[in-house]
């Protein structure tokens, strides 16, 4: 159960989707003057917005910043003959779906944002608890997933609205980052350079590109100041920054049934020498996750907007450097080759 704004003013429209969504077991707050919606938010204190009119910018144009901690996301419920647009803000978190729609792909997508937020808001108490929390680390799982098991549900969700969630977070994430917008795609492509050169097989790649796409989502949360810092981070902003594999891992458990992906994402910043956020060395660390870490710090040294960006050829140097130190060095070998390959000499004779 959750609690759930409903924007929009043609009763036509808000009276269904509120009907289905309180026979959800959701708590129902509806918003008739569009104009005014913040209000009705920061009385309410929902964990998801639902918006259905016909131009997002009727909702879009009030201030978005303001909110205490991780602002609800919005849905917006679209018509098709309503304004296409995908509308984008810095400040608040977007999903959108469109008529017609299965009630349930609806009610997945709703469950699906609450799931995001709640994983964001659980972690964000346990930083603002400090150290203690951080030793609850090993316990957490337990307490993470009763926040999601504690009412009945009405209807079995299918998976699709959980994954696009998931998809939709880390575009969202991506668009925030310190990074050339693309860099998930890239990313991507290099996991994919890297497992074709070490053969693995379609059992082990897919979950590894899958958690290539998603490695960053955790940063949802993260202050946008933190993400586009162009000076050397404070202590207390680097700590914030290493939260987001955790972050990520712990918001893919609650979307995404796999938790090879999950695992992917919570070690994607390890150093085979122990070097990385949790410490771990060498094969502890999920062949999936060095491969991700090769191809995600390849893509940020050549395409950073906060710090020096490298050349092609001096990040290819500084991955042989620290090969088998940071990086595995399989990994690094595997994503050298792909990108400098060897000359192929035919003999004539």
């Amino acid at each position: 159960m959750a609690n759930v704004l409903l924007i929009g003013d043609d009763k036509e429209r808000t009276s269904e989707l509120k009907d289905l969504l309180a026979w959800d077991g959701h708590r129902i707050a509806v918003a008739r003057d569009v104009k005014r919606w913040r209000y009705d938010e920061r009385a309410g204190s929902p964990e998801v917005v639902v918006a259905t009119v016909a131009a997002p910018e009727a909702v879009l144009s009030a201030p978005m910043d303001g909110s205490r901690g991780f602002a609800p996301p919005i849905l917006f419920v679209r018509r098709e003959s309503d304004e296409v647009r995908e509308p984008h803000v810095e400040a608040r978190m977007i999903d959108w779906i469109s008529s017609p729609f299965a009630a349930e792909a609806l009610l997945g997508r709703v469950d699906a944002l609450v799931r995001v937020r709640r994983v964001v808001m659980h972690q964000r108490r346990d930083a603002a608890a400090g150290p203690a929390a951080t030793a609850r680390r090993g316990r957490w799982s337990a307490a993470f997933a009763s926040l999601f098991s504690s009412r009945p549900r009405p209807q079995a969700k299918p998976t699709a609205p959980y994954l696009e969630v998931a998809a939709r977070v880390a575009e969202w994430s991506d668009r925030r980052d310190g990074i050339e917008p693309g860099h998930a795609e890239r990313v991507t492509s290099f996991a994919a350079l890297i497992a074709d050169e070490l053969g693995l097989g379609d059992g082990e790649t897919a979950p590894l590109l899958r958690a290539a796409m998603l490695h960053d989502i955790g940063k949802v949360a993260l202050p946008i100041e933190v993400l586009r810092e162009k000076r050397p981070l404070e202590d207390n902003q680097l700590r914030l920054l290493r939260t987001h594999a955790e972050r990520g891992s712990a918001i893919l458990r609650a979307l995404d049934k796999n938790d090879a992906v999950a695992d992917t994402v919570l070690y994607h910043h390890e150093g085979v020498d122990g070097s990385g956020y949790y410490g771990r060395k060498g094969e502890a660390i999920p062949r999936a996750a060095r491969i991700l870490a090769v191809a995600e710090a390849f893509d940020a040294m050549t395409t950073t907007l906060v710090r020096k960006r490298l050349t092609v050829d001096a990040a290819v140097r500084v991955m042989r450097e620290r090969r088998g130190g940071m990086w595995d060095g399989a990994c690094v070998d595997a994503l050298v080759g792909a990108l400098q390959p060897k000359p192929r000499s035919i003999s004539l004779v």
